[in-house]
């Protein structure tokens, strides 16, 4: 699955979970396993029917204890629980399931409300760190961070790479934004420190790595001597994603039209490259490096062009 069909796909899901959440106002755990976590669940390709992929009320190892559900991955093990709490819980503390989850040697723990989702990491002998926190309509925006969720991966050590490494580039990105002013080797330094002090898996320092260079590409970009000509400096560009933009009625297939200014247009028709340049000489940008791909393709998957 690609990102840009698993944002349409969440998109999709949380549009409909939006109006569960307003037209019923005391939602119930029950309620929100049924219209909530199970559309979630196929929105990345799971089947909540399929027992072979899911496992309802899995056994804790607690007298009379269970686990609302647990993902099974190829070899039949559970390779994530997920944990449905009441409308108005946390979901920021983890709590006893991250013991159950160790018991179990299960490396993932996902908590919702219905409103909130939390991802943790669980690793043996560490404390549980959390790889995101996301509100249900910011879902379909960071389906790139989600991917190793799908049932594509079925909960793979590539999928939980894949999420940790997304988790720790967006953390390091973070941290980044008040410390620009060294050189790479002395970021790295720096954030490896932040984030885990101490001896590092490859895992963490790939991913440390790839974030700061990213994040050197982009600060490089706001260097007096990398200004453009013409048009707005980077800071002063005004972030804008996908939704943000309807078919150009009076265009052809594939060109768009800025919904807070009719005078803005792009033409999706065009390569990346020159549409960056439209988007930036009308004093627009994506949110960050990394989200740009993510918008050029959804514009033209939303327009029926070839990839």
């Amino acid at each position: 699955m690609e990102a840009v069909d698993l944002s349409r796909r969440l998109g999709d899901f949380a549009q409909v979970a939006g109006e569960v959440l307003r037209d019923v106002q005391d939602v119930t755990e029950q309620q929100i396993r049924h219209w909530i976590v199970n559309p979630f669940l196929v929105a990345l390709g799971w089947d909540p029917h399929d027992k072979k992929q899911v496992f309802f009320d899995f056994p804790s190892g607690t007298e009379g204890g269970h686990i609302d559900y647990a993902l099974l991955n190829t070899d039949g093990k559970p390779g994530l629980f997920l944990d449905v709490r009441e409308r108005t819980a946390n979901v920021t503390e983890p709590g006893s399931i991250v013991e159950a989850a160790k018991a179990a040697k299960v490396e993932l723990v996902l908590l919702t409300n219905g409103r909130e989702f939390s991802l943790w990491y669980v690793p043996l002998n560490e404390p549980a760190a959390p790889l995101f926190v996301l509100a249900l309509k910011d879902l379909s925006d960071n389906s790139e961070s989600l991917l190793g969720l799908t049932a594509e991966f079925r909960l793979s050590e590539t999928g939980t790479q894949a999420l940790r490494r997304s988790a720790i580039r967006l953390a390091v990105l973070q941290m980044l934004e008040d410390n620009a002013e060294k050189t790479f080797d002395a970021l790295v330094d720096w954030v490896q420190a932040q984030v885990a002090p101490g001896a590092l898996d490859e895992t963490t320092q790939v991913a440390i790595r790839d974030a700061t260079l990213i994040w050197l590409t982009e600060e490089h970009l706001t260097m007096p001597a990398f200004q453009p000509t013409e048009g707005k400096r980077m800071h002063e560009l005004t972030p804008t994603t996908p939704r943000d933009w309807d078919s150009f009625p009076r265009g052809p297939s594939g060109t768009f039209q800025y919904k807070y200014d009719t005078t803005k247009t792009l033409d999706l028709r065009q390569s990346a490259k020159e549409v960056r340049e439209q988007l930036r000489l009308q004093g627009l940008r994506t949110p960050n490096a990394t989200s740009f791909g993510g918008f050029y393709h959804a514009l033209r998957t939303r327009a029926g062009l070839s990839k």
